[in-house]
């Protein structure tokens, strides 16, 4: 009996060993597979945790950068003083005519004066602490709202309105470009500059070149005054004349334009 159970299971494992072998190259694909697929798992987590360091590290890059635009421009607001248009200011743009000389005349110039922290305007002083061999590092922002200025005869400033086209440049506007003291300055006297600047009139811009005073006003404002002749045609504006006039009446190319600007410090909040 024995032979024969020996043979039976030499047969057995024969009939196993066919399928065997067929199963075993499906088992190695499939770890081959499996193991392939972790690989790349693993390579596509790498990945992704180098791309958020770097974003990670962008991010605060950014945020450093942010932090030091803040502080730079935190430290150049302190390191400058602005005094702000007030109320009480006037203008005037004053001209001629064949028929008789006439006058426009406003009460309000918006804008500011910005000066380093270091110039102090004081005209009880005699010096001008701050200033660079007479030059001042200021900036003046002006305007002037054409329709705020009057003749006293609707029909005139509806043609001066329209000859300065008012409708699409609303404002006269005016940008410092040159500040420099004109020579020494006794305690008590007005400062007088030297500047220069650009006017825009009807959208045109000019460089000009006028006088300045600056002097102590009440209430702690400072008050600003000069002026400046200009051409109207250097602006584009053509020098209007009255439609009842049939031509018989023309106005002077020529304007003489003056101002008394009040200025001041804004008002210190309370502790």
């Amino acid at each position: 009996m024995q032979p024969r159970m020996n043979t039976n299971e030499h047969e057995s494992e024969k009939a196993w060993e066919g399928p065997k072998r067929e199963f075993q190259p499906r088992m190695n694909a499939n770890r081959r597979e499996s193991e392939t697929a972790g690989m790349w798992k693993r390579e596509r987590v790498m990945r992704l945790q180098i791309q958020f360091e770097k974003t990670a590290r962008l991010a605060r890059m950014a945020a450093a950068a942010w932090v030091l635009l803040a502080v730079v421009v935190c430290a150049r607001a302190e390191d400058r003083v602005r005094y702000e248009a007030r109320p009480g200011s006037k203008v005037e743009i004053a001209g001629t005519s064949t028929l008789h000389d006439w006058t426009m005349d406003g009460q309000i110039i918006g804008g500011f004066l910005e000066l380093p922290a270091g110039v102090k305007l004081d005209p009880s002083q005699a010096d001008l602490p701050g200033s660079t061999g007479g030059k001042v590092d200021a900036r003046v922002e002006a305007s002037i709202p054409v329709r705020s200025l009057k003749s006293g005869h609707s029909g005139m400033d509806e043609v001066m309105q329209e000859a300065m086209d008012a409708k699409d440049h609303p404002k006269i506007e005016y940008h410092l470009t040159e500040m420099a003291l004109k020579g020494p300055h006794a305690a008590g006297a007005p400062f007088e500059f030297d500047t220069k600047g650009e006017l825009v009139v009807n959208g045109v811009t000019n460089v000009i070149a006028m006088p300045v005073k600056i002097e102590n006003a009440e209430n702690g404002r400072l008050r600003a005054s000069g002026g400046a002749s200009v051409k109207m045609t250097d602006f584009k504006v053509k020098p209007p004349a009255p439609t009842i006039g049939l031509g018989l009446i023309t106005t002077g190319d020529e304007v003489r334009v003056t101002f008394d600007w009040l200025i001041a410090e804004p008002a210190k909040p309370a502790p």
